[in-house]
């Protein structure tokens, strides 16, 4: 049976019909927006590793936040902190000589992730960073 057939024997395009095509095209509409919203949401704002434990001496108090990355935070080839390793320990040789860097021990972000929240208030690579630690170390 084609389906001119069917139409015809519930007497063709009628309001049911026409009500259903209006209720189909609503939701239709605004799925672009959905699928652009991930482009909002998921993005991943600069960020590096949270230094505020390696805060135990006055020296690391009196830096600014520039200087307290130089020595907390190794840097990559293109002059940005790194954004998931950080020194074992501050380095303080590298306020006074930073080109002679020689191998120091580094280790994967211990505590979490600081993010530039200058363009973003909150996306959901911030969101989902602050719920995984929260229940990794709710556990213990």
């Amino acid at each position: 049976m084609k389906f001119d057939n069917v139409l015809a024997e519930v007497n063709g395009f009628g309001k049911f019909q026409k009500g259903m095509m209006v209720l189909m095209v609503i939701p239709r509409i605004t799925l672009p927006f959905h699928f652009l919203l991930n482009n909002f949401i998921a993005v991943i704002p600069s960020h590096h590793c949270n230094i505020s434990p390696l805060d135990d001496s006055a020296l690391f108090r009196n830096l600014s936040l520039e200087d307290r990355l130089v020595v907390s935070i190794p840097v990559q080839e293109d002059g940005t902190p790194s954004s998931c390793e950080m020194f074992t320990e501050p380095q303080y040789h590298l306020l006074h000589n930073s080109s002679n860097i020689t191998y120091l021990p580094t280790v994967f972000c211990q505590n979490g992730w600081v993010y530039d929240y200058t363009t973003f208030k909150s996306t959901l690579a911030t969101e989902v960073s602050f719920i995984f630690v929260f229940f990794a170390f709710s556990k213990y």
